[in-house]
């Protein structure tokens, strides 16, 4: 690996990095933000897998919402991530709020976020019922804890009811005022399938105004796993997760926008290549998924290994490997357990290995290694589109003796 060789970073990129072409996505979605047409409440849905970009575009549109839209909105920026495990993910999100709204540089809703402050203050008096479960009480205390606790529920549940309302009467007031509040949550693939639900329906509960926007950036499995784990108890079968989330999500979302794929082999023409390996960048593109995160992985993970694997490695053999390694890591360790897996596969996919034929199988691997060879080969052959390109040709079956070197060095 060159020495001036940069790793790539992970982190969202802005306007002046989109490698990723989002700029297309920005200005369209900027212009139904700031319009006056666009009737409000309105949700925004950004789908996508994990790792396709979809934190980058929210920087986007940020970005060109402060540069060309600085007094049309309060932008509120709330990960989701940062605050999973937490009883409920409404506190930190409300806290975030409060935050966002003291700051607004023109005052516009610093009531909302004194109201917000108070409500806070009150849901988090939750100790009186930890108080009443824990420890040895009399009756008498027991009476006198829980009708605390029933008071102090019911002052909750009141200004929960009038947040809302404060929250309207502030929203409305900013917009007196040509401004909108716009409210980006991100990363909620990161939180547990629960969390990511009770976080939409508290969104939908309270953020549900006019002259209020909210952009959500979400992968929709990571939804349909968090309705598959709300309501286990129904016992519903994978197609009706999947009607239920989509029902879910067109309630909340009124304009989702799926990222496309974007293009492996082009983005990898706009990231450096470590030494040796540019003259491959044809594979890489054919068998990486069009995911930009793996991209980079894979990327860092080449430049790492070129850096320490030594002389007389196959570039073309490191690539294979390390996709394997970031994309099936399954197969990866299964090919680390049996390095002769990979030639087989190599042989499966041109039609040359005899899985009928266990007299074959048993003359090409010995006795003890024929049936789990086989075994394996069954499994993973056309598991995922991308393996045909990794096991076309004969790379693997070229270095079946070096080939526990190159695991050794990757690692498992």
């Amino acid at each position: 690996m060159d020495k001036g060789f940069p790793v790539l970073s992970d982190a969202p990129v802005g306007l002046g990095g989109d490698e990723l072409g989002f700029g297309r996505y920005v200005d369209p979605l900027v212009q139904v933000i700031t319009d006056e047409a666009t009737e409000t409440p309105f949700t925004i849905g950004v789908f996508g897998p994990w790792g396709s970009g979809k934190s980058s575009l929210l920087r986007m549109i940020d970005q060109r919402l402060a540069e060309e839209h600085p007094g049309r909105t309060v932008r509120v920026h709330f990960n989701s991530w940062v605050h999973r495990g937490e009883p409920h993910l409404l506190l930190p999100l409300l806290h975030t709020l409060q935050d966002t709204l003291e700051q607004d540089g023109r005052r516009r809703l610093r009531e909302a976020a004194g109201r917000i402050g108070y409500v806070i203050a009150h849901l988090t008096s939750d100790t009186l019922l930890r108080r009443v479960s824990g420890g040895a009480v009399t009756l008498d205390k027991l009476q006198e804890l829980s009708q605390q606790y029933a008071e102090q529920r019911g002052k909750v549940h009141s200004e929960l009811r009038g947040l809302r309302r404060t929250l309207q009467e502030q929203a409305d007031r900013a917009a007196d005022d040509g401004a909108r509040l716009v409210i980006f949550i991100d990363d909620l693939d990161r939180c547990q399938p629960h969390e990511i639900v009770d976080l939409l329906e508290s969104v939908k509960l309270f953020l549900d105004l006019r002259h209020v926007l909210v952009i959500l950036a979400v992968a929709k499995n990571v939804v349909d796993q968090g309705i598959a784990v709300k309501y286990r108890e129904f016992g519903f079968d994978a197609a009706k997760v999947l009607e239920i989330g989509d029902e879910y999500l067109d309630k909340m979302v009124q304009l989702p926008l799926s990222l496309m794929p974007i293009d492996a082999g082009g983005y990898l023409g706009s990231l450096p290549m470590p030494s040796g390996f540019a003259e491959h960048r044809s594979l890489l593109g054919e068998i990486v998924v069009p995911n930009p995160r793996r991209i980079k992985r894979v990327l860092n993970t080449l430049a790492v290994t070129c850096a320490m694997g030594g002389p007389g490695l196959r570039p073309d053999v490191v690539i294979r490997l390390v996709v394997l390694r970031v994309q099936s890591p399954d197969l990866y360790d299964a090919i680390a357990a049996r390095p002769h897996l990979a030639a087989a596969l190599e042989d499966m996919y041109a039609g040359r290995l005899p899985l009928d034929r266990p007299d074959r199988l048993i003359e090409r691997y010995g006795q003890a290694e024929a049936e789990p060879v086989a075994a394996a080969v069954r499994r993973f052959h056309r598991s995922q589109d991308y393996l045909r390109g990794v096991f076309r040709g004969t790379a693997f079956t070229e270095v079946t003796d070096e080939l526990p070197r190159y695991l050794t060095m990757l690692g498992r």
